[in-house]
């Protein structure tokens, strides 16, 4: 079968789409994308989450594809004790990400007395009828999750569509199913923090997932001090920059979802708690630090060799 390969923006991103098989696939595959992006972004003021940050405790009914959402990312936040935590949104907003990095006429809009850091254990969900209601003062922002489920539910769309193999990415996010075009398999390189060209190592996927996430991805100025998005849960302001600051971590798993999750994990509380997390949930990482010197977890080089 023939590979057919697309690439447009998504999600504040890029989204790159490779199908083997029907290149009508390939249109499919950007419509959902789409349709994810509009009932998930926070930038746009009709979306399904826009409408939940709004609720202040009210319940909203949403799509199957927003409970789906809702679920991962209250699910998160439990299982990494809060490392990765959503209800951080009313902070970034406050340290001037409110605005859509891409289009300045998209704004973040969420309920006057949003508050951040909440626990989301509270958090009613009914799948039957779509109902979504979040504890008083708390707001969601899908961020690097809604990337990689959105890879996910795309990629696995796509075998269930005929294709022979596919591989979705969304911002780095990236989930491969199927036969890939490389002896069957996906080979995908580890970019460098430090030098745009520059390869750290290539990892071999078969049908699994590969996620990235860096202090470098998003950022802006607020005056003369440069902020970037990833925020302490515990502070709330972006992680401090120092010689053993993790500043890019890579994670390998089954699913893009939890790969990003995990990732954001090792960013934010450093390789001994990321790394033991990593290792608990059976996947892989490599953490690079401020000082260039870089750390695999043990599995690591099960899918580098």
């Amino acid at each position: 079968m023939t590979k057919h390969t697309d690439s447009f923006p998504c999600m504040g991103n890029t989204a790159n789409i490779v199908v083997i098989g029907d290149q009508q696939l390939l249109r499919k595959a950007r419509l959902r994308l789409v349709d994810l992006e509009n009932k998930w972004s926070r930038f746009i003021d009709t979306s399904e989450i826009s409408l939940i940050n709004n609720s202040d405790g009210k319940e909203m009914y949403v799509s199957a594809d927003t409970v789906t959402l809702v679920r991962y990312l209250v699910d998160a936040q439990a299982r990494t004790h809060g490392l990765f935590d959503p209800s951080l949104l009313p902070a970034l907003i406050g340290l001037g990400y409110g605005v859509s990095r891409v289009d300045s006429s998209m704004k973040s809009d969420i309920a006057p007395n949003a508050q951040w850091a909440i626990p989301l254990s509270e958090t009613r969900i009914d799948s039957a009828s779509g109902a979504v209601r979040l504890p008083s003062g708390a707001t969601l922002d899908p961020g690097g999750l809604g990337k990689g489920l959105a890879a996910d539910i795309v990629a696995t769309e796509l075998l269930e569509r005929g294709a022979a193999g596919a591989c979705v990415s969304v911002g780095g996010d990236i989930r491969c199913v199927g036969t890939g075009p490389i002896n069957g398999t996906w080979p995908i390189p580890v970019g460098s923090p430090f030098e745009s060209s520059a390869i750290l190592s290539t990892a071999t996927v078969t049908d699994g997932a590969i996620a990235t996430s860096s202090l470098g991805a998003k950022t802006w100025m607020v005056g003369s001090t440069k902020m970037h998005h990833v925020l302490s849960p515990k502070t709330g302001m972006p992680l401090q920059s120092a010689p053993e600051q993790v500043v890019q971590s890579t994670v390998i798993g089954a699913e893009a979802v939890w790969a990003e999750v995990f990732s954001t994990v090792v960013l934010v509380d450093g390789v001994v708690e990321g790394f033991r997390q990593v290792e608990a949930a059976g996947l892989a990482a490599l953490a690079v630090f401020a000082n260039g010197k870089s750390l695999e977890s043990s599995r690591w080089k099960e899918y580098t060799q």
